[in-house]
């Protein structure tokens, strides 16, 4: 119990919630430590209080289905929790996976620190495939609102986050450094 009251005074200041939603938050993070899966049948088996497992399991459902996350706090309570220095390096990247006949299509800002990338922002593709530049304008645009004060180092991004307009976009005033991998066949030209 010594380490849950150290993680929920530890993010009390940063998440202004209901006590007893940070309590279970704070138990589910502790349970998800623990088994080092998102599997919630797993995470229920650990889960810190004495009810069955199957009572856990459907508390951990009913969380997920009901709670709304307010992504703005939630990227300000991981910056301010890991108080990470300017100028920031954030990474740019997407990734496609399905859970049973439920595909998930999710485009990503992240921002990296001592070699780990730690999501900011996301925005859901309702589609197949990669991203267009208004997709990713969008997300910046996000960023830039939501942090108006940082400085960036440099966005990292994978060769498939290319386009006239997201690159003219990264040149406007503010300038964003950029440093895109791109296929060894492709020429670069001013």
């Amino acid at each position: 119990m010594n380490e849950l009251n150290r993680l929920r005074d530890t993010l009390r200041p940063h998440l202004p919630w209901h006590g007893a939603r940070l309590n279970f938050v704070c138990l589910f993070l502790m349970a998800l430590f623990q088994t080092k899966t998102v599997n919630l049948m797993e995470i229920a088996t650990v889960f810190a209080n004495p009810v069955q497992i199957s009572s856990n399991y459907q508390r951990l459902q009913r969380f997920f289905r009901q709670f709304k996350f307010d992504r703005a706090e939630i990227a300000r309570f991981v910056v301010s929790l890991i108080d990470i220095p300017q100028p920031w390096t954030l990474s740019l990247d997407r990734t496609c996976w399905s859970f049973g006949q439920t595909h998930f299509n999710i485009l990503m800002l992240a921002v990296v620190h001592e070699g780990i990338a730690f999501p900011l922002l996301w925005t859901m593709l309702d589609k197949k495939g990669n991203s267009n530049s208004g997709e990713r304008m969008d997300l910046f645009d996000r960023f830039e609102a939501l942090f108006p004060d940082v400085e960036v180092a440099c966005l990292t991004a994978d060769r498939e986050f290319v386009g006239r307009d997201w690159l003219s976009y990264l040149l406007i005033d503010p300038e964003v450094p950029f440093r895109l991998r791109i296929r060894h066949s492709e020429l670069i030209s001013p």
